[in-house]
């Protein structure tokens, strides 16, 4: 990793500048929804695990869709938008399904913070139930150096076997002079991002069990990067400390010890718990695998046409007990040194420290089918069937494959330079509120045939909608159509036109789950007519309304005909959210 991109640098920040829009979910039933589209290229229905895919677009610069954690099915319909979640100013990462109180809970952080990760008194993460409702906000709350640490966004691993405590990283900056004589003119930093991480309890008080620190353990000529080099400081002021380290993943064995990723040294360390089995103080380093100073002088590969183990500026390490060893995303790449790969892969690496011989052998590897070279980012996600879901960080990639490396999902939202930090895929029940749930009527008039879509943001049980209209609002209601669920958000069906409408949904068993509220039929008035989509030969337009380009942003004096003057003046909107600014992480 000798050879540096002079350039880097100058590409990235034209990057970094870029708008990009989306195609999104035209959702008649929840407008306020702007979620991007996911092109699923690949499907083996046979051979993909079961599962819904969970994670968090975003952009580096201006977007059309909101950021916020999401939840898509294998068939790339969307399932749920937490995107009124999100704190204004923040982005999300990392959504995941997570143990808590011994159930499965959604996991996820809110960001506020610089280019890259950093120290953020506004970010925070949350622990949310199967409604969506947040029932935790975890954060951490130990000090270094007199500094108070605060939540950074590359972990919020919620751990134990019913999630009593997680982990988090942190990062901070204090005065230390550091000369680097192995970078080009051989720079001096005299302000340190420190990478840190704590494992702190999830009871609401957020106690402080474990904290480490890399600037303790670790020396900062061991980085691969230099002060003023991409996204890592120039170690020139408090606000511009030289992020030697980049801490990016944390997890914690059965035994008490901890794994560590280090982007920036390129390196994975094994870090002694309170009570670690090797008897090191609690903190010490037990081993390195990779980097300037790795513990394994033997890293070879089972691998064909990979003849040893070689990784770098690695993201998402986490321990497998079943190979006696680790996973990781090796990115192979940064943008600041020559990649060390021809694409990025994940990685699952066999671990061996008996009788005092430390080997490290990669015995699989799962190379992004398009061979792109991610520089910031990923993840790697062992799956119950023995599938491996992969997300490729900078890039809008998500892709499964098999043990054996076969590709058997594939999908992306969008082109460069959307992103999503990780990736992954879950089983989940979704029962949201019913603050949650919509239904959208519309006929173009009012003899014409009524289109009904309903939707339950988040719900995973909808088997099928039953659709009621009436005259009178206050009048019976009887059934106008009906509606199978397969898959898709919003669940359409046609009826005979009424004025008003509601609708029910159903699990597979005929139990109700939930009703909508009561809607009145939009029918467009005579200027807006002409512009508006009508429905023949039962079949539906699943597209805009009209022309104009929204479904109705605000219409005021809707006439909607001569049987129902009581609907005449009354308005439709949607309220439509503004375009914010985020980060790019690396």
């Amino acid at each position: 990793m000798a050879a540096r991109f002079a350039f880097a640098l100058v590409l990235a920040s034209l990057s970094l500048g870029r708008a990009q829009n989306v195609v999104l979910l035209n959702l008649l039933s929840r407008q306020d929804i702007k979620a991007p589209t996911l092109y699923v290229t690949t499907y083996d229905i046979a051979l993909t695990a079961p599962g819904y895919i969970f994670f968090t677009p975003n952009s580096p610069g201006a977007q059309n869709f909101e950021i916020g954690p999401y939840i898509y099915n294998n068939l790339g319909h969307l399932v749920y938008s937490g995107a009124h979640l999100v704190e204004a100013g923040h982005t999300a990462f990392d959504v995941q399904v997570c143990k808590y109180l011994g159930s499965p809970h959604l996991c996820f952080t809110q960001f506020q913070g610089p280019v890259g990760g950093g120290p953020s008194t506004a970010s925070f993460s949350q622990i949310l139930d199967e409604t969506y409702t947040t029932v935790r906000t975890v954060a951490p709350s130990g000090t270094y150096a007199g500094q108070l640490l605060t939540q950074d966004l590359h972990e919020f691993h919620v751990v134990g076997l019913k999630g009593q405590t997680a982990l988090m990283t942190s990062y901070l900056t204090f005065q230390q002079k550091v000369t680097f004589p192995g970078c080009p003119n051989s720079p001096t930093s005299n302000y340190t991002k420190n990478g840190l991480f704590s494992e702190v309890t999830t009871d609401g008080k957020n106690t402080t069990l474990f904290q480490w620190s890399a600037v303790d353990h670790v020396d900062p000529t061991d980085s691969y990067v230099c002060p003023g080099d991409l996204n890592s400081g120039g170690g020139t002021a408090p606000t511009d400390g030289f992020d030697f380290f980049h801490i990016n993943a944390v997890d914690k064995d059965s035994h008490g010890d901890y794994l560590v990723s280090s982007r920036h040294t390129s390196t994975i360390f094994k870090i002694a718990g309170m009570s670690s089995p090797s008897g090191a103080t609690p903190g010490n380093i037990i081993w390195r695998l990779g980097g300037k100073r790795s513990s394994f002088p033997t890293m070879d590969s089972t691998v064909p046409g990979t003849p040893n183990l070689n990784f770098s500026f690695q993201h998402h390490a986490r321990w497998r007990p079943a190979i006696n060893g680790i996973s990781l995303w090796d990115n192979a790449n940064s943008n600041i040194v020559s990649a060390s790969a021809l694409a990025s892969s994940g990685m699952s690496v066999a671990i061996s420290t008996s009788n005092g011989t430390n080997k490290a052998t990669l015995i699989e590897q799962y190379v992004s089918p398009d061979r792109q070279l991610d520089q910031s980012q990923g993840s790697h996600q062992i799956l119950p069937n023995g599938n491996h879901l992969l997300g490729l960080g900078s890039y809008p990639y998500i892709y499964e494959q098999t043990s054996s490396g076969t590709t058997v999902w594939y999908a992306n939202w969008g082109p460069l330079p959307l992103q999503s930090y990780r990736a992954f895929k879950y089983p989940w029940v979704g029962k949201p509120l019913l603050s949650e749930i919509a239904l959208f009527a519309y006929a173009l008039n009012c003899s014409a045939t009524t289109a009904f879509y309903a939707s339950w943001n988040g719900a995973t049980q909808i088997n099928s909608w039953r659709y009621f209209t009436s005259s009178s609002v206050n009048g019976t209601f009887a059934l106008a159509a009906t509606g199978a669920n397969n898959g898709t958000f919003e669940t359409f069906a046609t009826g005979a036109f009424n004025l008003y409408a509601y609708a029910i949904a159903y699990d597979s068993l005929g139990n109700m789950l939930g009703q909508t509220p009561t809607v009145t039929t939009f029918v467009p008035n005579a200027a807006l007519a002409p512009k508006c989509n009508a429905i023949s030969n039962d079949k539906i337009f699943h597209g805009l309304i009209h022309s104009i380009g929204a479904i109705v942003i605000h219409v005021q004096d809707i006439d909607i005909c001569q049987n129902y003057n009581d609907f005449t003046g009354k308005a439709i909107e949607f309220i439509l959210k503004p375009i914010r600014i985020h980060s790019l992480e690396d």
